[in-house]
């Protein structure tokens, strides 16, 4: 069995980011030994971290940081997790300050006493929506992909990227909610990468089974 855990990390509630999302879960919705959940953070509170080390000394089994937020259902998720989904839209050339404050919250599984290298292995895969086609677009998944290396995952590498204007070019259309369903390459290459995840983690499965190394 192949779990995985989408997080959307745009402040709009049923947005552009969260439809990407939704859109690229539909490719394995249909088979069996694939089972998705996703946390949309504009519906959660998510605090950015305090740096206050308490994860360093402190950290039991079923507390994983010191602040109780959202984050505290999160958690669990990704220890479950054989896949995580990152997708946020670009802010000012980067990722949204949601994204940052959950990505920010994982050092717990960094530098935890109890959680430090629990994401090892996993695999990565970063979607990002942006306005414009010059919008960040590369930096935000350039971004991603450096917190999946720090917390030891193994990234896709490539980034299903899409577009909430006709081309990039900052038009749209009245009255269409979702402008990223009308972006067919990027619709495709966050298909992509979703497919790419499952595969990368069916053989880091086969690896560890072949090897008798157990988690």
């Amino acid at each position: 069995m192949i779990r995985i855990v989408g997080i959307s990390g745009s402040p709009v509630k049923g947005g552009n980011t969260e439809a990407l999302l939704d859109e690229a879960l539909k490719v394995i919705r249909d088979d069996p030994e694939i089972e998705s959940e996703a946390f949309h953070l504009a519906e959660m509170q998510i605090n950015g971290c305090r740096h206050c080390n308490w994860c360093i000394k402190n950290q039991t089994p079923d507390k994983f940081c010191a602040v109780t937020d959202g984050m505290d259902l999160i958690y669990p998720a990704l220890l479950r997790a054989d896949v995580m989904l990152l997708t946020t839209p670009v802010h000012m050339g980067r990722m949204s300050g949601l994204m940052a404050n959950c990505v920010d919250r994982m050092r717990v599984f960094v530098y935890g006493n109890i959680h430090h290298g629990k994401l090892k292995d996993k695999i990565g895969g970063a979607l990002v929506v942006a306005f414009l086609r010059h919008g960040g677009l590369e930096m935000t998944l350039w971004n991603l992909n450096s917190s999946f290396a720090l917390l030891q995952m193994i990234a896709v590498g490539q980034g299903g990227l899409a577009l909430t204007s006709r081309d990039g070019k900052g038009q749209v259309a009245r009255g269409l909610r979702h402008m990223v369903l009308e972006d067919a390459l990027g619709l495709s290459a966050s298909a992509a990468v979703v497919k790419r995840a499952v595969e990368l983690a069916r053989i880091v499965q086969s690896g560890k089974r072949a090897l008798k190394i157990i988690d």
